[in-house]
């Protein structure tokens, strides 16, 4: 992805950096999680509570920054925070990392492999970041339809980065 949006030495780097990052406290517990909110006074919320799985972006951005503060700086622990639910206003760090996170190559759910397909189409250079918001436009999609069909909460952070990204791209219908 780095090559393909020719970023620069310093954007590889960070990016890089945030995704050796960003499952570092991804194996913890709910209640070790909580603890490390509390430790870093982290606010959670009571969708972070039913869905353990988000903790781990607000706790490893956070953990990471202690642990290795030379290189994960402010821009990087950003990136770790938003890399599960999105946010409103993604940069593109911040929206390659949430990408490449849900589509690696470990991801074999028939929608993420048609969603990774339908990222590498290789399309035109003057069209790609729009191509890029488009494709997270599905992920979301495809996020939020799996969430409904099992009855699990949606993070409001996911719904406005979604919604913040269809008002973006201008076509609402």
């Amino acid at each position: 992805m780095a090559e393909l949006f020719s970023l620069t030495k310093e954007q590889s780097h960070t990016l890089y950096t945030a995704a050796l990052l960003h499952d570092i406290t991804k194996e913890k517990s709910p209640d070790e999680h909580i603890t490390l909110c509390r430790v870093y006074q982290i606010e959670y919320t009571q969708t972070d509570i039913i869905t353990p799985a988000l903790f781990h972006a607000k706790t490893g951005a956070r953990l990471a920054r202690e642990l290795f503060p030379l290189e994960c700086n402010s821009e990087v622990s950003q990136i770790i925070e938003t890399h599960t639910t999105g946010c409103v206003g993604m940069n593109l760090l911040q929206k390659l990392l949430f990408l490449a996170d849900g589509t690696e190559k470990t991801r074999t759910h028939e929608t993420l492999r048609e969603l990774r397909d339908y990222f590498y189409k290789n399309p035109e250079e003057n069209e790609l970041y729009i191509h890029l918001d488009n494709t997270l436009i599905k992920y979301f999609d495809i996020t939020i339809s799996y969430l409904l069909k099992t009855n699990q909460v949606i993070d409001t952070q996911t719904l406005n980065a979604r919604n913040d990204l269809i008002i973006k791209r201008g076509n609402h219908g």
